[in-house]
């Protein structure tokens, strides 16, 4: 996850309407509620954003894009953050409170300072992988969720024994990149779009979505 200073660029709220992601033709494996981590089945995006991922899904014929999570309330990512908490816990018995936070933190966005906002949250992340005409997953070298440097986009460039993780990851983020989105450097499946986290990524110096509250629900038919 983007160090804090991302939480410094100005958000001009564009007020664009969230959607319905069954409505737009992708593949939807709604990770978080199969875990029991959100209550809601369906997946929401800013309009634009799904209407990016549109045009990156057309460029990937004949492959699509399966999409594991995208707008997320506080509430779920802080089920997320702890769960992640847990399982370094678990794993690093030795670590300090402060490496458990700076470990987590590079997965997750800490779900309640008021100041930042998680990039879910505003409805322009999300994380998703490739799939082949047939729907079998694109191997990319680790499951979704999988904390631990092979998450890196770019971790198995080093690695030529890999090469067809090596072209998958170079397939979907340079589909996504030329969409105009940016991409997390500790998570291959993560991208964002008009959040601070691409403002700051991308040299803008404003963002175009800000938190977007769960009251939106009442909107969507």
């Amino acid at each position: 996850m983007t160090l804090v200073k991302y939480t410094s660029i100005e958000i001009q709220e564009n007020h664009e309407p969230m959607v319905d992601l069954s409505k737009y033709g992708f593949i939807l494996d709604p990770k978080y509620f199969q875990q029991k981590l959100s209550a809601e089945p369906r997946l929401f995006l800013r309009k634009g954003t799904a209407k990016k991922l549109v045009q990156v899904q057309k460029s990937l014929k004949p492959w699509r894009l399966k999409i594991w999570d995208a707008f997320r309330p506080r509430a779920v990512q802080n089920n997320i953050y702890q769960k992640c908490w847990r399982e370094f816990k678990t794993a690093h018995p030795d670590w300090s409170e402060e490496i458990l936070r700076l470990e987590t933190g590079k997965f997750v966005s800490p779900p309640y300072e008021k100041s930042r906002i998680p990039p879910h949250a505003t409805g322009g992340a999300v994380d998703l992988t490739l799939v082949d005409e047939n729907g079998n997953e694109l191997d990319m070298g680790t499951e979704f969720d999988y904390f631990g440097p092979e998450s890196q986009p770019l971790y198995f460039e080093a690695h030529r024994d890999k090469l067809n993780i090596v072209e998958n990851h170079r397939t979907l983020r340079e589909a996504m990149l030329a969409e105009g989105f940016t991409i997390d450097e500790n998570e291959w499946w993560h991208f964002d779009w008009g959040n601070q986290i691409w403002a700051l990524k991308s040299g803008q110096p404003l963002a175009f979505y800000g938190e977007v509250k769960v009251d939106f629900l009442s909107t969507i038919t």
